[in-house]
């Protein structure tokens, strides 16, 4: 299982603190997340580059990496990592392939729960469409001028790999501007989403997994 979700880490914010005003709570009735659901259903690809750095107590130094991030709807999505080293991993539907070194894996993610339940939660979070979750998560959200926070934390067994997500969405168009996935040790996984590109054609051969 720490395979499991360590894999997990690795394929899932800016790099340093940007200067932003403080996020303000807002009430659970403000329904964000239905705003988010009516948002979401204009959107059929995303395309953008990402920036990713795992932050690690046991290291000195934060591990970054860079590549393209594509996402279409009905659960595809794809990092093509360039550096440091060429990295593909591809989700669609209830199957994941990884390419590494040349090799190529393919998983069935239904023979795992876990892993096809934390496809599922990174598909929610950037499709922005946080209404498909289940009742097995607590959301909570903030905001100031520039951005909205949501913080998602589970209520079942996935609180033993998963302490929380964090996403900061872009409040002009609502897209992930960073996401940070949390174990419970308090090391984290940070993503910075830039060049954004909705509804651009994507070929549907970036998300192949045979």
């Amino acid at each position: 299982m720490r395979f499991t979700i360590s894999f997990f880490w690795i394929i899932l914010c800016p790099l340093a603190a940007v200067a932003q005003t403080p996020f303000a709570l807002l009430p659970p009735t403000a329904r964000l997340d239905a705003t988010l659901a009516k948002a979401s259903g204009e959107v059929n690809t995303l395309e953008s580059d990402f920036t990713q750095a795992k932050y690690m107590e046991m290291l000195s130094e934060s591990i970054v990496s860079k590549g393209k991030f594509y996402y279409k709807i009905n659960n595809k999505m794809a990092l093509d990592y360039s550096s440091p080293a060429p990295y593909l991993i591809v989700i669609n539907g209830q199957k994941i392939k990884i390419v590494s070194d040349g090799k190529k894996n393919i998983y069935e993610l239904r023979a795992n729960k876990m892993m096809s339940q934390i496809s599922s939660l990174l598909s929610a979070c950037m499709a922005g469409n946080l209404l498909l979750l289940s009742s097995d998560y607590r959301l909570e959200y903030a905001e100031n001028d520039r951005q909205y926070w949501i913080k998602i934390l589970p209520l079942d067994g996935m609180k033993s790999y998963l302490k929380e997500i964090a996403i900061y969405l872009n409040k002009q168009d609502l897209s992930v501007d960073r996401l940070r996935m949390t174990e419970p040790s308090l090391d984290y996984t940070e993503y910075v989403f830039t060049n954004k590109k909705k509804n651009a054609p994507l070929s549907d051969e970036l998300f192949r997994v045979d």
